[in-house]
């Protein structure tokens, strides 16, 4: 069977697109782009585009509701199955710092299920609700505006159809009567007198086709006049409730990204408590802990020894057990974790004696996401301890000890992904503006649409650097020695160095420009991720402009 061919859709302005002629200006000169002066023209183009745009207007708002009721299905089912997984039990016979993590990931799940509720409910009431609203207002400016202009405008055609056939019948009868005139004029006798019977019948049906004429034509001058009116006021309602709905899907859609920023604003507020939780958690404490609780002691009895009666009547009893305590020496069999063994090829390659500043600096290097040289410092620092082992045991303990001291000092917190280059960091939302304007029931939502977004001089939170993903620079590719300071002005202390990755342009006098490629000394780091400091590159250094993005550099 046949596939059907596919009907154009009605509210498709596609089929009504024509080719614009070069050096024809349809608006003779007119400036004006007002919908009552653009939709006339020659035939009923205008009228048909003008109830095809509006009727997919309404298709599009329809379309609108229909997607914010879809997402609301999809949060709550999320929610509901969100809340059901953090009931589930998980980590009761733990203990110590890892029983209390996962409490932590079983609470912040639950968070997690209610903020997803929470936006499901408010994208209902402040989304949905406004939409279906919305749409509802262009249903009635449909039916009582456009539906009747609509009747009226077939109508007009009909009457424009009969002023055509009426004009064509008396032109036909113009026509023939001249010819009828043409040929009595070389015509005699009978032939004469049937061209001017002929003649006589052509006259009194032109008077007949005459006055259908111009009835029809009177007719179709006063219903031009009205439906020009009508039509005119037509066009300015529709621009109006063009207008309306442009604005309106703007205010929606910026209401709704709103909404799922302060949602993604919570749900990482919920991983960095989680994060907060694994921090405290070291499992060299924790096994120490469990064996402190409920460890039974090294106390060892050894087994009694028999001693036989010799045939004497009475038999003696066994004497009291031997008791030994044990010392043994652990061997681990663990395969050391990658950042173990980095930390150890590391370990040769630093000093065993480290300075305050130089403990400052590979604490910010840790900080700014790289933990392969905190790890070194840290194996460096107990370099003695792994080698003091002899032998198979007691080499074995010794790596295990440098392992555990460089285990015990990494971050577990991962940094998020840098913005593209390029372009700045983009700002973080207010979550407490936020997460206030939700619970107030949605009277006024947490930031305020503006036409264009422009830089503001106070900047939000950003997110601290980290290397670009792929990169495969290495710690000890990096240059062990660091490039000669800048003179300490104003008692700034140089922390650390660090490199720019991408190209970055000033938005605020206290910024400064760089490229990629370009080394930055840091003299400060506040939590809201745009950092001090100076470029080395003294020919491009403008004092007093010392702010940049944290994001854009990696440690030098």
């Amino acid at each position: 069977m046949a596939a059907r061919a596919q009907q154009p859709s009605a509210t498709s302005l596609a089929r009504y697109a024509t080719a614009k002629q070069p050096g024809v200006d349809l608006f003779n000169g007119s400036t004006s782009r007002d919908y009552c002066n653009s939709f006339w023209g020659l035939g009923d183009a205008g009228p048909n585009i003008m109830f095809a745009r509006m009727r997919g207007a309404s298709k599009t708002t329809d379309e609108l509701r229909n997607f914010w009721n879809e997402r609301c299905v999809i949060e709550e089912e999320y929610a509901t199955r969100l809340a059901k997984l953090a009931k589930a039990p998980i980590g009761g016979d733990e203990i110590g710092e890892l029983r209390n993590s996962l409490d932590t990931l079983r609470i912040e799940t639950e968070k997690q299920a209610e903020t997803h509720m929470e936006l499901a409910n408010q994208t209902r009431l402040d989304l949905e609700g406004p939409t279906a609203q919305f749409h509802q207002k262009q249903i009635n400016h449909r039916r009582n505006v456009q539906a009747p202009l609509e009747r009226k405008f077939k109508e007009k055609q009909v009457q424009e159809s009969y002023v055509k056939k009426s004009r064509e019948k008396y032109e036909g009868d113009c026509l023939r009567i001249n010819s009828y005139t043409q040929q009595a004029t070389y015509m005699q006798g009978n032939d004469l007198l049937k061209v001017q019977q002929k003649l006589q019948r052509t006259k009194q049906t032109m008077l007949g086709n005459e006055r259908d004429f111009t009835k029809f034509t009177k007719e179709l001058l006063e219903m031009t006049q009205t439906w020009e009116k009508e039509w005119k006021d037509f066009c300015d309602s529709c621009q109006d409730l063009e207008e309306e709905r442009m604005d309106f899907m703007k205010d929606i859609l910026w209401a709704y990204a709103n909404d799922v920023s302060t949602m993604c604003v919570s749900d990482d507020q919920s991983c960095e408590r989680i994060r907060t939780a694994l921090d405290q958690l070291e499992p060299e404490k924790d096994v120490e802990n469990f064996v402190n609780e409920y460890g039974t002691g090294n106390t060892v009895a050894q087994p009694p020894e028999f001693t036989p009666s010799n045939g004497l009547l009475d038999p003696q009893l066994p004497g009291s057990p031997v008791m030994k305590t044990v010392d043994h020496q652990r061997v681990s069999r663990r395969p050391a974790p990658a950042y173990h063994s980095e930390a150890a090829a590391m370990g040769s390659t630093h000093s065993r004696q480290q300075s305050g500043d130089e403990l400052q600096h590979s604490a910010s290097q840790q900080l700014n996401g790289d933990s392969h040289s905190y790890e070194g410092s840290v194996v460096s620092q107990n370099g003695a301890i792994g080698g003091s082992g002899s032998g198979g045991g007691a080499g074995g303990s010794g790596g295990s000890i440098a392992a555990t001291a460089s285990y015990t000092g990494r971050s577990t917190a991962s940094p998020p992904q840098t913005s593209p280059p390029n372009h700045p960091p983009p700002p973080v939302p207010d979550t407490s503006a936020n997460l206030s304007a939700a619970a107030a029931g949605g009277a006024g939502q947490s930031t305020t649409r503006t036409p264009s977004p422009a830089a503001r001089p106070y900047r939000d939170s950003q997110p601290l650097p980290m290397l670009p993903a792929g990169s495969t620079a290495r710690p000890n590719d990096r240059p062990q020695t660091p490039p000669p300071p800048l003179p300490q002005q104003q008692g700034n202390k140089i922390l650390f160095y660090v490199k720019a990755l991408y190209d970055y342009t000033a938005t605020i006098e206290e910024e400064f420009d760089f490229q990629a490629g370009d080394v930055i000394a840091v003299t400060a780091t506040p939590d809201d991720g745009w950092w001090s400091g100076e470029l080395l590159d003294e020919a491009r250094r403008v004092e007093g402009r010392n702010v940049f993005p944290s994001n854009f550099v990696c440690l030098f």
